[in-house]
């Protein structure tokens, strides 16, 4: 799946002497990696628990981290010319019901608490119509960062990138 492949990915680059080997069931990819929503998010959704469990300063790592690393998804599918369909386009988490109602109010008071209160971009109801125009939806907040990707296409393109590695096999 993506752990093992973009482990081989990153210790070829790293250590291009160094022999990397995959095992997989089938094929690369084949499992989850190349079958789930498709949605490369950062952890801005998560920055709540990341801030009660481990501070504020480490979880800002983490979001950075992150972040980074959804840009250099897109960075391999660019100079790899991995049509994967990557798209920076954010990520939209909305309310349909009352008890859904300002579910991102805490993420986004600790993204400003932390200075980066442009990661969690609270949405009127407005605001998120001219997103997405559904007249169930309350309000919402928009995470800038995220990326959507053809999981397939990422995990085929990968695979097909590393077999053609010689220090990978």
């Amino acid at each position: 799946g993506y752990p093992g492949m973009w482990t081989a990915w990153v210790i070829s680059e790293l250590e291009p002497e160094a022999r990397v080997g995959l095992v997989e069931a089938r094929r690369c990819g084949h499992g989850p990696s190349g079958r789930n929503g498709g949605f490369v998010n950062t952890m801005w959704l998560s920055i709540r628990g990341l801030a009660e469990r481990y501070g504020d300063a480490q979880a800002l790592a983490v979001a950075r981290a992150a972040d980074a690393a959804v840009d250099e998804i897109g960075d391999f599918c660019a100079e790899q010319e991995v049509d994967a369909w990557f798209r920076r386009a954010g990520y939209l988490q909305v309310s349909a019901a009352p008890a859904q109602d300002g579910a991102w109010s805490e993420a986004a008071a600790i993204a400003a608490r932390i200075g980066m209160p442009e990661s969690v971009q609270e949405q009127t109801p407005e605001q998120v119509r001219a997103r997405c125009a559904s007249p169930r939806f309350r309000g919402g907040a928009f995470f800038p960062a995220s990326a959507t990707a053809q999981p397939a296409r990422l995990a085929r393109g990968l695979c097909e990138r590393l077999a053609a590695r010689e220090n990978v096999s």
